[in-house]
């Protein structure tokens, strides 16, 4: 079975190059500092955007048209990466609130924490369970990797938007967004073997 968003159109974005890319890229950020740091804000940006234009309600977060870097630069301030980047994920979410009540809208939201410990990590069927309900509930997922264990594609200490899974029972693939692109990993593998863990992040809507 496939769990995906309602509208996988709104991820794509316009880049500074006029180009339309899915999802955006920190690489489009104008100073090197952001470039080198800023794949937290990039896909809180994404998270954002996704949730303004596909929801009346919080028409307000939507980015306007042409290039979404000034929508980038605006959520920097909120989801700000310190010295070692954005390895917050509590951070992360207040950031994205933060954001959201500046543009009048009020999101919740939760995290599903994967600890370095293999034996105090959630099992395949919680994380399962909890990607597939918020993807259900049409709302893309922030996954923060720290270590990307036996993964290729995939950097260490690094933040993705998750936008789709197919709920396999042995292996658990899903898509990502990465510099502008579509990308597909093993989230079972990725549980499996990452030395450091990471996190899963969502954002929904104020009942």
């Amino acid at each position: 079975m496939n769990f995906q968003l309602s509208h996988p159109e709104h991820l794509s974005v316009q880049g500074p190059d006029g180009r339309v890319w899915r999802g955006a890229n920190q690489v489009w950020y104008s100073t090197p500092w952001q470039r080198r740091a800023g794949c937290g804000p990039t896909t809180a940006a994404t998270l954002l955007a996704y949730l303004g234009r596909s929801r009346p309600e919080l028409a307000e977060l939507a980015p306007e048209e042409g290039s979404f870097l000034p929508y980038m630069e605006a959520v920097w301030p909120y989801v700000t990466p310190g010295g070692r980047g954005l390895d917050d994920p509590e951070g992360f979410l207040l950031g994205c609130r933060s954001f959201a009540l500046s543009r009048h809208c009020i999101l919740r939201g939760e995290i599903l924490w994967i600890p370095p410990e293999t034996a105090q990590r959630p099992p395949l069927t919680r994380c399962r369970s909890f990607l597939t309900s918020a993807l259900d509930a049409d709302c893309p997922l922030a996954f923060l990797n720290y270590s990307n264990g036996n993964l290729s594609g995939l950097d260490n200490w690094h933040w993705v938007p998750l936008v789709s899974a197919k709920g396999k029972k042995a292996s658990f693939p899903c898509v990502i967004l990465d510099e502008g692109q579509e990308g597909e990993i093993d989230f079972a593998l990725w549980l499996k073997t990452t030395s450091l863990g990471g996190a899963l992040v969502v954002l929904t809507p104020e009942e």
